[in-house]
């Protein structure tokens, strides 16, 4: 009796679903809701594919409104609606991918998929507009640092409860009011405006309510996303119809890769195996040779300042002294140092980090601090152990200054000039490290790279630009070059220039062994692998 009874009970959740999802309804009686809304080639040996110019980018045929999904659709036996507890109604998308349960005295407000009672709110809805993002983590980076500055902390999800889609969330900063917490989950199989969900709820109901979506439709294998068949939308086509001239000097040549590379994951197989002989830089000798950091080498660099590192009295500890009279005792750790020429002479600089008593543990509340040396003016830093995450101290001098580059109290990346004002801040996440790819001066600018955002002087050129990635910025003759995406196509950009070249995908930001995947320089060129209509491509840039 008890199977038939269950049996019975999911036999009426898939009759209710497939009636009202149609209409977007939750299971309540009451409620409704709508939808949120070419002279420039090199001769190759190899098959060289003529690279698109901005007269020649495709322009698919663009709707006049994202696609969506009509019809009704039938949930899969596995994907059944969570059960509702007392007290609780189930949300329906009204497209058809998901449900969630909310409490069942919580009514929809005037705003569509929005809901609100007398102890907490809960909002849903779909990211069209961010569609051809990376990723969640890019979504989430971009609604933190763009569209709800100084709000929310940033954090990785690999997996959401029950769901099998992937995601990040938004935790609202201290001092924020309503304290909220926002999902966005991306979806493994949604076509791409459904591509990203968010749901977001205040933080007493976030966790159940986020724990009862369920995926309504099944996932089976991740899509395989074909960049290439995405329409364009109006400002893509805009922007690659006016794209720059190719400048002199930059050519581009391009090797088409073996089969067994057409069939590879670059995720999976380190690429480089499949170059052909021919391609491969030439081997030079480096003018530099590496020399591990030491307390003699840093010595060597501060003692023409009047600064001596003696051992302390612990062996991982060292004392500070200044023209042979102690100024800082027990730094826990060989300092970064650095200096910079200016037209006022050498700067040194470098943050020293302290323990006050050796007996407790460094990260011991209240028994660290730092301090930033410079030149011959020591003065206290940050009256705290610095965050684990990243130890930060990496120095640079730009615009007549020292800038520091460290981390907030949360995940946050933050640039600081030598009076420790704080320039500029983005909120970011700890994975397996702090997604920061560069910081470094360049005429008197800063260049920060953080995961697929580049901030230059403190202005976030995914934002400036409408990009949807930016990354890998090099600097080429002494002039600024990186990748970005704009829409379904990847591009190039040097000496401030948007050429008119794409590919729908360039290998980039991997770790470990699959790095050597990555973009890479050598002397006046960059190579990288990218893949245009469905086609790998190992590709030279050459600057002269």
């Amino acid at each position: 009796m008890i199977i038939i009874k269950r049996n019975l009970q999911i036999a009426v959740w898939l009759l209710l679903s497939v009636l009202l999802i149609s209409c977007g309804q939750v299971i309540t009686p009451t409620i409704s809701t709508t939808q949120i809304p070419t002279s420039f080639f090199t001769e190759s040996p190899l098959p060289v594919t003529s690279l698109p110019t901005a007269s020649s980018v495709p322009h698919a045929a663009t709707p006049s409104a994202y696609p969506v999904l009509t019809g009704t659709f039938t949930p899969a036996p596995s994907y059944l609606l969570a059960a509702t507890k007392s007290g609780e109604q189930v949300y329906i998308d009204p497209e058809g991918w998901y449900a969630v349960n909310i409490p069942v005295e919580w009514q929809a407000e005037d705003s569509p998929n929005s809901f609100v009672g007398e102890d907490g709110f809960f909002q849903t809805g779909y990211l069209p507009e961010m569609m051809h993002m990376r990723g969640a983590l890019d979504v989430c980076q971009w609604l933190a640092n763009i569209d709800t500055k100084g709000t929310y902390s940033v954090s990785w999800l690999r997996t959401h409860g029950s769901t099998i889609g992937s995601g990040c969330q938004l935790n609202s900063l201290p001092g924020v009011t309503p304290a909220a917490v926002l999902e966005v989950i991306q979806s493994p199989s949604a076509d791409y405006p459904h591509r990203f969900l968010y749901i977001k709820s205040d933080k007493e109901h976030f966790d159940h309510i986020s724990y009862t979506l369920a995926w309504l439709r099944p996932g089976g294998e991740t899509r395989e996303e074909e960049l290439q068949t995405a329409n364009l939308r109006p400002e893509d086509i805009s922007f690659w119809d006016n794209t720059d001239p190719i400048p002199l000097g930059f050519s581009i040549t391009e090797y088409k890769l073996p089969a067994e590379a057409q069939n590879a994951s670059p995720g999976e197989k380190i690429f480089l195996e499949f170059i052909p002989p021919e391609a491969l830089p030439k081997p030079h000798k480096s003018s530099s040779t590496y020399t591990p950091k030491s307390q003699e080498s840093v010595n060597e660099t501060i003692t023409p300042f009047g600064y001596d590192l003696r051992s302390g009295g612990e062996t991982y500890l060292y004392d500070l002294y200044k023209d042979g009279a102690l100024a800082l005792k027990n730094i826990h750790r060989l300092p970064d140092v650095y200096i910079f020429s200016t037209s006022d002479g050498e700067k040194l600089v470098f943050l020293a980090l302290t323990v006050k008593d050796p007996a407790q543990r460094f990260y011991t509340q209240g028994n660290a601090a730092s301090y930033l040396v410079q030149n011959d003016t020591i003065t206290l830093w940050e009256n705290k152990p610095v965050n684990p995450m990243y130890t930060g101290g990496r120095a640079i001098w730009a615009a007549g200054e020292p800038l520091i580059l460290g981390l907030g109290d949360h995940t946050d990346v933050q640039v600081r000039n030598g009076y420790h004002d704080l320039l500029f801040s983005f909120a970011t996440y700890f994975g397996t490290h702090i997604p920061i790819k560069r910081f470094l001066a360049w005429n008197d600018h800063w260049i920060l790279a953080v995961s697929d955002f580049i901030i230059q002087d403190g202005e976030i050129l995914n934002a400036k630009f409408g990009f949807e990635e930016v990354f890998n910025w090099y600097l080429m003759e002494g002039k600024p070059f990186y990748f970005f995406r704009k829409g379904p196509q990847v591009g190039i950009s040097y000496d401030g220039r948007f050429l008119p070249v794409y590919y729908h995908e360039i290998i980039h930001g991997y770790c470990c062994g699959l790095a050597l995947n990555n973009p890479r320089t050598h002397e006046n060129t960059i190579r990288f692998f990218g893949m245009r209509d469905g086609i790998w491509k190992y590709v030279i840039v050459e600057i002269e």
